[in-house]
């Protein structure tokens, strides 16, 4: 299925739906220092899209494994009706994210960004900008994925009477976008996918304010590796901070990251295998060969690799960790949270079939990273924490729907490996990331999401990994997936997926609008967040002497204190240079 195929499929779905017959005279014309583009307008959501906006020269030929450069040339008009290609990906294989049957085109000429405001927006309207970052483990993604379509959420801004723009774009993955190794570090080009995201940051600061945007209010809203990604542009170099942003918002990510930086010895042996696969071996300068190859040689040779962030000296200049204990990060404002059942998702290819305590100390090494420093005593306590200090009662509340073990298949200690899966790479991080923002005065909201969306198995996979992103988008109509997450036979559970969207939906459009979730409190939000009665019914900032949580629940969104597996997630807290976190 071709990717224009797939627009047009789409636009009957009444997401990107228009007029065949609009003319040059009634759509809508931003013009910006480069010149006019010209987008068009969606009658049924009454908005307006500036789609497939290029932000970057193409990074091909010399450009390719290049810091972005920026758009060099001008013009008298230019359309922007349709998205552009995705950058080239290798697709990921994991439950509830992973899906089939939406095809798209891929291509090196890939960084444009996407802008979707409400009609009739006047230059001068300054409204805020919510800019989302996709996730997909750094490795496949794309702002044309209709599962982060914008328009919902500004549909629901101009409900709230809190008009937003919303803002999306593509970066570059997998070994495009992070080739690694002492090659790439010398040559100063490494995580070249993060400085595609700054420089789109900078265009929407150069540009956003003829679109009707206030480039002081932009919110960073990403998921997963986009929330990995928001986490990094807070830490920049050594968190300075260029104005970029004034909040950020992290889903199931933030700026501890959910991987060891690893060493250049490690990145090399990477950097050797790519080097192997596409005969660039024997050649004195190795970059400039991978740079002469055809993109589908080096597409087959990135697959089944990883590829992650690294230390460069410059985006990312120490171990996260550290830069947080020591305050350096941007200091603005963060809505960050996790969901119940994170681990479920990423123990189901590895952490299956784990029956007892010598298995489960292999899961914790593997899962750290495998032979990268952990001491054994460190591992042994661990062990400890997850196999006998938390009761079976204890690991089956904090697990939800999810059962200990569903079946043979997955194992007697299925539930608690996914515990300890979700703690090290999400939980831990972001309850260390709550705490070091409360110690340096910074306003942080922090949320666990546990609702488990219609399709997913509850009782081996839960509330687990991106299954907010539905809800926060108020997808009611389940755009872009096989199985619509909202949906469900019985109308009260149909309903009740649709309050919570809505919500969601509200709270982090209350955030990027005015810095806290709670300034739209309706009627909606009143039924729904339950609480002690002598408790504010408000979702509180975080505070260390009271650390406190929102909970996003089909029956009733409450709070909760943040303590749970405290001991544990302590442990794993201070085993963080270890981890090389």
């Amino acid at each position: 299925m071709r990717f224009e195929y797939l627009i047009l499929q789409l636009l009957s779905l009444s997401i990107l739906s228009q007029s065949a017959s609009i003319t040059a005279q009634t759509q809508p014309v931003v013009n910006i220092n480069n010149g006019t583009f010209i987008g068009t307008r969606n009658s049924e959501f009454n908005q307006e899209f500036f789609l497939g906006i290029p932000y970057a020269q193409p990074p091909v030929g010399n450009l390719r494994f290049n810091h972005p450069q920026p758009i060099n040339q001008s013009w008298s008009e230019k359309q922007a009706t349709a998205y552009g290609p995705w950058c080239h990906s290798t697709p990921l294989s994991l439950p509830g994210f992973t899906q089939t049957g939406f095809d798209h085109d891929e291509s090196e000429d890939c960084l444009t960004l996407n802008v979707v405001r409400p009609r009739g927006v006047d230059s001068d309207a300054r409204l805020p900008v919510l800019v989302w970052i996709y996730g997909g483990g750094f490795a496949e993604g794309g702002s044309a994925d209709q599962r982060y379509n914008m328009s919902f959420l500004v549909q629901e801004s101009v409900q709230m009477g809190q008009p937003t723009i919303g803002v999306s774009f593509n970066y570059r993955l997998s070994g495009f976008g992070f080739l690694l190794g002492r090659a790439v570090n010398e040559s100063g080009v490494a995580n070249i996918g993060l400085y595609d995201q700054r420089l789109a940051l900078h265009w929407i600061q150069e540009n956003i304010l003829a679109f009707g945007g206030d480039p002081s209010r932009v919110t960073i809203q990403g998921e997963s590796a986009g929330a990995v990604s928001v986490g990094h542009h807070f830490l920049a170099y050594g968190g300075r901070d260029d104005g970029l942003f004034h909040a950020g918002i992290a889903e199931s990510g933030g700026p501890l990251t959910t991987r060891s930086l690893i060493s250049l010895d490690e990145q090399d042996t990477i950097y050797n295998g790519v080097l192997n696969s596409t005969n660039c071996t024997d050649t004195q300068n190795t970059l400039q060969c991978l740079r002469s190859k055809p993109a589908n040689t080096l597409k087959a040779a990135f697959q089944g690799v990883n590829f992650f962030p690294v230390l460069d000296g410059g985006i990312i200049m120490g171990t996260p960790s550290v830069a947080l204990r020591e305050g350096h990060f941007v200091k603005r404002p963060l809505l960050i949270g996790t969901n119940t059942n994170e681990g479920t998702a990423f123990s189901y290819a590895s952490g299956r079939g784990v029956n007892n305590s010598a298995e489960f100390r292999a899961m914790i090494i593997r899962y750290s990273g495998g032979d990268n420093g952990l001491k054994n005593t460190t591992v042994d306590a661990l062990l400890d924490h997850y196999l006998n200090r938390i009761s079976s009662k204890e690991a089956q509340a904090d697990l939800g729907t999810v059962l200990l073990s569903p079946s043979p298949e997955y194992g007697a200690l299925w539930g608690r490996v996914t515990l300890y899966a979700g703690d090290y790479q999400f939980n831990a991080g972001r309850r260390y990331t709550t705490q070091l923002w409360d110690r340096y005065g910074v306003p942080a909201y922090s949320y666990r999401f546990d609702a488990v969306p219609n399709g997913i198995p509850r009782e081996t996979l839960g509330a687990t990994h991106f299954q907010e992103v539905s809800f926060v988008f108020r997808n009611f109509d389940g755009v872009g997936y096989q199985v619509n997450p909202l949906a469900s036979t019985s109308t009260e559970l149909q309903q009740n997926y649709r309050d919570l969207s809505k919500l969601m939906s509200q709270m982090w459009l209350n955030f990027a609008n005015t810095l806290s979730p709670n300034a739209h409190r309706g009627k909606l939000f009143l039924l729904m967040l339950k609480t002690d009665p002598q408790a504010n019914l408000t979702w509180p900032v975080y505070r260390n002497e009271n650390a406190t949580n929102i909970v996003f629940h089909l029956n009733g969104t409450h709070l909760e204190p943040d303590n749970w597996r405290s001991n544990a997630i302590g442990r794993l807290i201070g085993s963080l240079p270890e981890f090389q976190l």
